[in-house]
């Protein structure tokens, strides 16, 4: 559960909380939305209950990859302060989502969870002093939404293309060093794509291999190599899987040297970056030793 509150007076009697799991997507007549059911807590400044109500509730969701994204606002509310502790309330905002900054958002995030911050402001109006004032959050409400949830429960929702979620584990715990650290290499190459660095993510794919292959005594990742990781696979698997992991790390090896042939119309896409680094999280779980 994410929260984040703010200071009224010398106390934070005012707290707004989500739990990531509750966001919801939703397409109306063409518009999308994204639909966050807040929990409101307000508690009084002192002992009394009433003593400031909360009329309006406005707020700017940003990504970290991306900058500020959605913008919303509710209201008009009449959110009464109480002194009961347990009395949470639900204030349900629908924001209004451009598709160009889903899509924006969406290659951004490329497959991990959905990471969200959202910064708010309010107008209150001060019973006592009958007056109107005006606070803003205490740092942002933190939102990790896991990227199955995402898709399932938002993206689809939205009627984006279907997107299929695969679970790709990485046996750290039983992996030597040397797969630890060209594990690490590919996680350098996820943030190589992020930035937008595609020829040099797939430069980086291929150092991951070579990396391994050199350390356990091979020159290169070729089918020499692989076939060395499938010692024990059956003959025509283990022919087909050498030659198969030779050619990808091929590919990824055009991200070091372009083609001969015409190289002035070669350039690595955001697609070959995203086929090569959804391989190389497969290859690893496919050759790393389960222990």
């Amino acid at each position: 559960m994410a929260e984040v509150s703010f200071v009224i007076g010398n106390r934070q009697p005012l707290t707004v909380r989500l739990e990531p799991t509750d966001v919801r997507g939703g397409n109306l007549a063409g518009q999308l939305i994204l639909r966050l059911p807040f929990k409101l807590q307000a508690l009084p400044r002192g002992g009394e209950p009433g003593d400031y109500v909360l009329v309006r509730l406005a707020g700017a969701i940003t990504s970290p990859p991306v900058g500020e994204i959605w913008r919303f606002e509710a209201g008009p509310l009449s959110e009464a302060s109480d002194p009961a502790p347990t009395l949470w309330r639900q204030v349900e905002v629908f924001v209004e989502v451009d598709r160009l900054q889903a899509e924006r958002f969406e290659h951004a995030r490329s497959g991990a969870n959905a990471q969200l911050q959202v910064s708010f402001s309010g107008l209150i109006w001060f019973e006592g002093e009958r007056k109107f004032g005006t606070v803003v959050s205490q740092g942002v409400l933190q939102l990790v939404i896991p990227r199955s949830h995402w898709l399932d429960e938002v993206v689809s929702r939205w009627g984006r293309s279907a997107v299929k979620v695969i679970e790709i584990a990485f046996p750290a715990s039983a992996a030597g060093e040397n797969y630890r650290a060209a594990y690490q290499t590919v996680e350098g190459a996820e943030r190589l794509f992020a930035n937008g660095q595609y020829k040099q993510a797939l430069a980086e794919l291929y150092c991951a291999f070579e990396g391994l292959a050199k350390s356990q005594g091979f020159g290169k990742p070729d089918q020499q190599y692989f076939a060395s990781l499938l010692a024990d696979f059956h003959s025509a698997k283990k022919e087909s899987a050498k030659l198969a992991l030779d050619k990808f790390c091929d590919f990824l090896h055009l991200g070091r040297h372009e083609p001969k042939e015409s190289p002035e119309t070669f350039a690595i896409l955001r697609r070959d970056a995203r086929f090569a680094l959804t391989m190389a999280h497969a290859v690893f779980e496919y050759i790393t030793p389960a222990g």
